[in-house]
């Protein structure tokens, strides 16, 4: 797996290099799935990113224990120190999406963010919602079905790319909680606006749901997630629409109308203010 090295955590763990990875050292990304039972306690020199997709497993990350289940994504950067151990009676399966310094980078600046902005984000583990984790398995399908036919790595290295990408956003962006001490009302609300169901909301529509005076909904918003009502609802409603681009089929036409948009040019100018580029550009430059 690498050579013992003291990485000032534990004297005993393995650095795993991504030059033995031959896609890695290539492409700067790869995939592949892990159902071993148990890793020796190790870092890497690269970046990772993994999805449980079944079962559950002992987590130890520098030093402290968790317990991870089905639909968790996980980032773990060069710095961390990791290990998984078995629970027994549970085989734990999971997506594995390592990816070099440089690649993640690029890929960060293309959505509009940067690597630095994503390593101050307070989450680097979340569970997925159903969507996202239908996502992630049905890109991980694909992947499989290309290489068994033989051949298409530009394809495969297209969706491994997207994969990083989703996984990039959905650590990002707000997951529907407020901060402590918000009130009950509130954190109902952040989980609607989150919901596929509810995708299509007005800002309208949060003040009807809260039953409130509309200055009390605001003066909340931004004390207990930083954001207006407006500017919450279009980061989640812009998130969407980028997942929405590269997965599905469905015109731009239909996707700002999925997300309650009546108007295409609005819809257009708020995806362009946050995508830095234009939804049809998105899709031809992100989807696999």
């Amino acid at each position: 797996m690498g050579r013992t090295q003291n990485t000032g955590r534990d004297s005993q763990a393995v650095t795993v290099y991504y030059h033995n990875n031959p896609r890695l050292r290539s492409q700067g990304a790869a995939f592949h799935w892990w159902d071993a039972e148990s890793t020796s306690l190790h870092d890497h020199d690269y970046y990772e990113f993994f999805i449980i997709t079944s079962g559950q497993t002992n987590h130890t990350i520098n030093g402290r224990q968790e317990i991870l289940t089905e639909k968790t994504l996980y980032m773990i950067r060069p710095s961390d120190c990791h290990q998984f151990t078995p629970i027994p009676g549970q085989r734990c399966i999971h997506i594995n999406l390592p990816v070099t310094e440089e690649k993640l980078a690029c890929l960060c600046q293309a959505i509009g963010t940067s690597l630095s902005r994503l390593m101050q984000c307070p989450q680097r583990r979340v569970t997925l919602q159903d969507e996202e984790f239908s996502l992630f398995k049905r890109s991980a399908r694909e992947l499989n079905c290309l290489w068994e036919s033989g051949g298409q790595e530009d394809a495969a290295a297209m969706i491994i790319c997207e994969m990083l990408i989703h996984a990039v956003v959905i650590l990002s962006k707000p997951r529907g909680n407020a901060a402590p001490g918000a009130p009950e009302w509130l954190d109902r609300i952040l989980r609607r606006i989150h919901s596929p169901e509810y995708a299509a909301c007005r800002v309208a529509d949060v003040y009807a749901w809260a039953g409130y005076s509309a200055p009390v909904v605001i003066r909340c918003f931004r004390q207990y997630t930083g954001e207006t009502v407006v500017s919450y609802l279009t980061k989640v409603k812009m998130d969407s629409a980028r997942r929405l681009l590269t997965s599905t089929d469905l015109t731009v036409l239909d996707i700002a109308g999925r997300l309650g948009y009546s108007s295409l040019s609005h819809f257009n100018k708020l995806f362009r203010e946050s995508a830095g580029m234009p939804p049809r550009e998105y899709r031809l430059l992100y989807r696999a």
